[in-house]
């Protein structure tokens, strides 16, 4: 069965319009009517070039999401493709819409965030003249008391940098390794192979890691594209969510470390993943219930030599010390850390 006859409200000839797309975005949208105007506002505004390529995937939404991607799909036709599926969660959502991306670079844009469209307009230019593996951007994040930027430090914009450059990546802020950052030749996420897991939370992780194991080089654009929504409730990274479905990080990291080598690693895919077991799983020890699992984590992150990086032992094993002397669930931490405004 045929894309098209699978999901009807798909209809595009992706195959004719290949050479002309310089960037696939994918849409993963779920009961997210009240968010998903803005966020293809953002991206479909009239002076926006037709070498966008919008792949909004209704992922068996219940709400009126699908009747706002039909509105936006009449109002630009020339950029905006829907696929209309049943529920699969996000990793599902990103999967299908790589099979159909023609686009000369990828990346995802969550529906309830948005892009900056004069910094979009400014990104589609550059990526004419672009041909490195990753492009790396600044972003934006919005939380209920302050907005900040998220840049990357002393690196020379529109330079091409190696993935082994480790004076690069080691003085990179942790932060800067997430979604909202990155973004990947297609070419490179299909010769991967690249498939996200479905039916499980975080699987944005994976489309981080698997793909930094092809990666040549990558170059940073000073342009503040993505913009990211904390203020939402219910997001994945929000305590009660977070300690709700803490092992679906596990697992996604546990395979990671299983599937690869480490010795093949780059120095970005290393410092990545690193930095992922910092941010994710010093705050999965606040959700542990034994030992036993402590001990798992203690393994894998021995292995990779994390102690020789002063950051994250101090964040990682500070709270591993924490947690064992007090016992302190991180639903409560959370709260005390929100209370005295301390950054995350």
């Amino acid at each position: 069965m045929s894309l098209n006859e699978q999901w009807p409200s798909q209809s595009r000839n992706w195959e004719s319009r290949m050479s002309e797309k310089l960037l696939s975005v994918v849409i993963p949208t779920y009961n997210m009517e009240a968010y998903l105007r803005r966020c293809l506002d953002s991206v479909t505004r009239d002076d926006v070039p037709s070498s966008l390529e919008l792949i909004v995937v209704n992922d068996g939404s219940t709400d009126g999401s699908l009747a706002i991607m039909q509105e936006y799909a009449e109002k630009r036709p020339d950029i905006v493709n829907i696929i209309d599926k049943p529920n699969g969660h996000y990793g599902s959502c990103v999967n299908v819409a790589l099979k159909v991306a023609t686009g000369k670079y990828f990346r995802i844009l969550d529906a309830d965030d948005w892009f900056d469209t004069e910094e979009l307009i400014k990104f589609l230019n550059l990526l004419q003249a672009t041909e490195s593996d990753v492009i790396v951007t600044p972003y934006c994040v919005h939380r209920r008391t302050q907005t900040y930027t998220i840049r990357p430090q002393g690196v020379v914009f529109e330079n091409k940098y190696s993935a082994n450059d480790k004076h690069v990546w080691n003085r990179q802020q942790p932060n800067l390794y997430a979604m909202h950052a990155f973004s990947y030749k297609t070419s490179i996420l299909k010769n991967v192979n690249l498939k996200l897991t479905e039916g499980i939370c975080y699987t944005d992780t994976e489309y981080l890691l698997y793909p930094l194991q092809k990666a040549k080089d990558i170059s940073f654009l000073n342009i503040v594209l993505y913009h990211y929504d904390w203020t939402r409730d219910g997001q994945s990274m929000t305590p009660e969510v977070y300690t709700k479905n803490h092992s679906h990080l596990a697992k996604i990291v546990s395979s990671f470390f299983k599937d690869f080598d480490q010795t093949l690693f780059t120095q970005l895919s290393k410092r990545i993943f690193l930095d992922i077991l910092v941010k994710y799983y010093y705050r999965m020890l606040f959700c542990c219930i034994d030992d036993v699992e402590l001990n798992k984590i203690d393994s894998i992150v021995k292995k990779l030599g994390i102690k020789a990086n002063c950051y994250l032992n101090k964040k990682l094993f500070g709270s591993l010390f924490l947690w064992r002397i007090t016992r302190i669930h991180f639903l409560f931490y959370e709260k005390i850390k929100n209370a005295l405004h301390i950054e995350r």
